[in-house]
C-alpha cells in the first residue's frame, strides 16, 4: 500500500479501499477506511500521490505532538543499557505531488484511538497513549495498523531504573517502511524522573523508505524537534 502511485492507482483489502481516477477530465479521490469515506476532486496540477505512515498523533484530530508508549516494567541497572522492541500505532497519510512540493490531502488509521495525561494536570501534556508488550526480537505485525520501534534504553543514572513509559516528540520521528513500518530510538535515563527520549534517522535494513515527515510537509512547521525531556518519570 506504501508507496508512489500516478493516476489510475487502486488499492483494496477487506478493511481499506483507495482509488484515484480521471473521468472525463476530472480526478476524483476516493477512500474509506473501517467504514469511514472521503472522496474529493482535485486538481489536474498534481503529478503523482504518496501513500505513507505518518506521525500517529494526528487523528481524530491533531491534539496533541507527543506519542506515548505503556509496556510491562522493566528494570535496568546503572550504566547499563538494552535494546527493547515496542509495536506503535500506525497512521497514513496521503500526499499530493506536485514538482517539488508534497501537500497533505488525507490521514487515516487502522489503529485504536486515545489518550492520557502525561505529568501533572497543570503543567503535563496530553500525549497520544498505546499499549504494547516488550519484545526482545522484531515482532510481526501488521503493518496497515502497527509499526515496530527500536528502543535503546541507556540508565545514565546512578540508581536501578524502573520503565515502563516513554514519551516522544512527534516533530522529531523518522519514520521508515519496508517490509514493516519502524523507527529508531534512544531512551536515556537521568533519574528516576527525568529521561529523554530521540530519535535516529538511520533506515533500518528492511525498511529502506523513509516516508514524508508530516511536520515538515506542513507550511507552519520550520524546525524539526530535537526530542523530548520526560520530567514526570518513567513508570
Amino acid at each position: 500500500m506504501f508507496g508512489r502511485y500516478e493516476l489510475g492507482f487502486s488499492y483494496a483489502d477487506p478493511e481499506i479501499r483507495i482509488q484515484l481516477t480521471d473521468n472525463e477530465g476530472r480526478v476524483k479521490y476516493e477512500r474509506e477506511c473501517a467504514g469511514k469515506t472521503e472522496s474529493r476532486y482535485l486538481g489536474r496540477t498534481f503529478s503523482a500521490i504518496h501513500v505513507h505512515p505518518v506521525e500517529p498523533v494526528n487523528l481524530p484530530e491533531a491534539l496533541t505532538n507527543f506519542l506515548e508508549l505503556s509496556f510491562p516494567p522493566l528494570l535496568l541497572s546503572p550504566g547499563s543499557s538494552q535494546i527493547i522492541y515496542l509495536k506503535f500505532p500506525v497512521e497514513t497519510g496521503v500526499f499530493l505531488e506536485s514538482g517539488e512540493k508534497r501537500d497533505l490531502l488525507d490521514i487515516f488509521s487502522l489503529a485504536p484511538v486515545k489518550f492520557s495525561l502525561y505529568g501533572s494536570p497543570s503543567s503535563g501534556v496530553i500525549t497520544r497513549w498505546y499499549y504494547s508488550d516488550l519484545y526482545m526480537d522484531i515482532p510481526v505485525t501488521d503493518k496497515r495498523r502497527e509499526g515496530v520501534m527500536t528502543l535503546l534504553l541507556k540508565n545514565s543514572g546512578t540508581e536501578t531504573a524502573t520503565i515502563s513509559r516513554a514519551v516522544f516528540d512527534g516533530a522529531s520521528m523518522c519514520i521508515f517502511y519496508g517490509e514493516r513500518v519502524a523507527m529508531t530510538a534512544t531512551m536515556e535515563i537521568h533519574s528516576p524522573s527525568i529521561a529523554h527520549t530521540t530519535f535516529s534517522d538511520t533506515a533500518p535494513a528492511d525498511c529502506p523508505n523513509r516516508a514524508i515527515d508530516l511536520y515538515l510537509s506542513r507550511a507552519f512547521s520550520i524546525t524539526t524537534g530535537k526530542g523530548y525531556f520526560m520530567e514526570a518519570g518513567t513508570i
